[in-house]
């Protein structure tokens, strides 16, 4: 407890420890010095162990996984922040439906830079980039489509960076 201390008043008074003298301050920056440490400076093997582990556990939850990469040079159009903002996403719960056609897009604004194609769980998806889009280094224009039934491929995620 603290120090009794009788005031000019004759009243008695209970002067308390600052909390920094206390007990229970002390543990509790402790722990949170640990944790921060903790989660600042992990050891690298442990990270790598559990990383491995969870990728086994993505493979295992897949019945097939593949990636195709392909390149071509520039856009043959300029994305701008109206032409982005325009495109029509599709509902991903419901394969795409709703989204904007990529060989549309691609007669729009020429081939992507690059392009992946993934496969998981019978899920055929495509991600395309196009890059450079403005002239500058950091203007990107990032579009998810997912495989439709006839072949065609329907978009359902966007992303950008530096559109004007």
């Amino acid at each position: 407890m603290g120090k009794k201390i009788v005031g000019d008043d004759g009243k008695t008074y209970v002067q308390k420890k600052p909390f920094y003298k206390r007990v229970w301050f002390w543990i509790l920056a402790i722990v949170v010095l640990m944790i921060i440490g903790g989660s600042l400076g992990g050891d690298n093997k442990n990270a790598s162990s559990s990383d491995s582990s969870s990728n086994s556990t993505t493979a295992k939850s897949s019945s097939s996984t593949s990636s195709q990469s392909s390149s071509s040079s520039t856009s043959a159009q300029e994305w701008t922040q109206s032409d982005y903002d325009s495109l029509a996403k599709g509902d991903i719960m419901n394969n795409g439906a709703g989204g904007a056609n990529m060989n549309d897009v691609i007669s729009k604004y020429g081939k992507p830079s690059t392009s992946t194609d993934s496969s998981v769980n019978d899920m055929n998806t495509r991600t395309s980039t196009w890059t450079n889009t403005n002239g500058g280094f950091t203007s990107n224009v990032i579009l998810s489509f997912m495989k439709q039934d006839d072949g065609s491929y329907l978009l359902y995620s966007a992303a950008s960076t530096g559109l004007k």
